[in-house]
């Protein structure tokens, strides 16, 4: 048995790292919660059309994701190799933010895929350092989890606050989809320059002791990630779960307002499923340190799929026991981020005792990718399926029964399924904690003696 290793990160440190996220949650799930209902019914975009424009702009990252991540990598400032680009992505990130959450009365389908390239772009510029910087702040097997952990948890309460925005605003007499996308805008524009100032100020870059002119060529590089094994296993069932989230959360409103018929229950239900998540965080890290990650999220992933199987046989009015399903459900939103992020930072060791390099954010700008492919896929393929099948968005009951069945389908039976096929690939993962321990022990004898080297050199 190895010994596990006890050092930890100074608290304050890892949740200034953390705060970022409160910010960037914005372009996660609340983003595709409210921004194919609001460009679609609010702003008169055919649903196809909407589905098309995020469906291409997640292709063009699949060329821009990578390629910024190997660039971040090979950076050398005297401010480090992450911080640069969080401040450029941050500025960018926030212009863009303006336009989509704070559109003019009038938009076509150019002005929305203008804006909407630039603001995943600036997304990918600030969140491929960030994650990659905290992948680096320990090597330490359960403390990457801690760190994961304390950066989902901001995350999810980021997820809870604009998610709630509609009940907040409602609070005041304030509703409309025009409101709650202008206070989301607000809400991040405020937060994110706060945020990266203090990461920036009181979290220090660990060093980079790669030497230059070291670097590998671009097709040895994914080369190296192609026969990294536990590591396409991973993305593999990283990637069929994103989408089953994807999905979820592309039709939530859809499903609420047209099968359950209670749009004004949405919010709540909405709200519930995020707390669900936070609540349940300290005790997917306890299950994680005592049975491993990969077990913990299969467990997670299939209690999860299990309690959706009762959704495609509900209803108008069952919105209560579609209200248990949601915090059933909720549990696990906070495992599948924690510990996804947590063993990519693992896997990522394994192509640094190979290479001698560091490429955190090569891998993580691949898993951006990714992330940004699984909800393309889920508005590329679902929304214009919909209007295959004659879905009207902006016309309570007047869309065909077909209509209807295709959306309790690919709201309700797809993602089961895809959650279950990702843990048939997650299943038998080689990293455990004891392999780990190894790799990392192999890592710091080769990089102690990169270093040496550089000292007499």
């Amino acid at each position: 048995m190895v010994e596990k290793d006890k050092s930890r990160l100074p608290a304050a440190q890892v949740w200034i790292y953390g705060l970022p996220a409160l910010a960037l949650t914005a372009v996660g799930i609340p983003l595709l919660l409210f921004l194919v209902p609001f460009y679609t019914e609010e702003k008169g975009l055919h649903p196809e059309v909407v589905g098309y424009v995020l469906f291409t702009v997640r292709l063009a990252d699949a060329v821009f994701d990578p390629t910024f991540g190997t660039i971040s990598d090979r950076l050398r400032t005297r401010w480090g190799r992450r911080r640069p680009w969080m401040v450029i992505g941050g500025a960018l990130l926030a212009i863009a933010i303006w336009h989509v959450f704070l559109p003019p009365e009038e938009v076509g389908w150019q002005y929305f895929a203008l804006w909407t390239v630039l603001l995943y772009g600036s997304w990918t510029m600030v969140i491929v350092p960030y994650v990659a910087w905290g992948a680096e702040l320990t090597g330490n097997f359960d403390e990457r989890t801690r760190v994961a952990g304390i950066r989902e948890v901001f995350l999810l309460v980021g997820t809870v606050l604009t998610a709630g925005v509609p009940t907040i605003l409602k609070l005041f007499g304030v509703t409309g989809q025009t409101a709650t996308m202008a206070a989301i805008g607000i809400f991040v524009m405020v937060i994110l320059p706060v945020s990266v100032g203090l990461i920036l100020w009181r979290v220090p870059e660990p060093p980079v002791l790669a030497a230059r002119g070291q670097h590998h060529g671009w097709r040895a590089s994914f080369d190296a990630v192609r026969k990294n094994g536990p590591f396409i296993r991973l993305i593999s069932a990283f990637l069929l779960n994103a989408t089953a989230q994807a999905m979820v959360a592309t039709l939530f409103f859809f499903y609420v307002k047209f099968v359950l018929q209670d749009p004004d229950f949405g919010p709540m239900l909405l709200l519930t499923y995020f707390l669900a998540g936070i609540v349940a965080v300290p005790a997917w890290m306890w299950l994680a340190e005592r049975f491993g990650k990969h077990r913990t999220w299969a467990f997670s992933m299939i209690s999860s799929a299990v309690a959706f199987l009762i959704t495609p046989f509900l209803g108008a009015g069952d919105v209560w026991i579609f209200f248990v399903i949601t915090i059933f459900t909720g549990f696990s939103l906070g495992c599948d981020q924690i510990l996804a992020s947590s063993m990519q930072a693992d896997v990522v060791d394994i192509d640094s005792i190979r290479s001698g390099e560091q490429r955190a954010g090569l891998y993580f700008a691949i898993w951006n990718m990714v992330t940004k492919l699984a909800s393309g896929i889920a508005a590329g393929i679902t929304l214009p399926l919909l209007g295959h099948f004659g879905f009207r968005p902006t016309e309570t009951g007047d869309s065909p029964q077909a209509a209807i069945i295709a959306l309790i389908a690919l709201f309700a039976v797809v993602p089961p399924v895809l959650r279950l096929l990702s843990v048939r690939i997650i299943w038998n993962y080689p990293i455990t904690r004891e392999r780990h321990a190894r790799l990392r022990a192999m890592m710091e004898r080769k990089l102690a003696r990169q270093a040496a080297r550089r000292k007499t050199a």
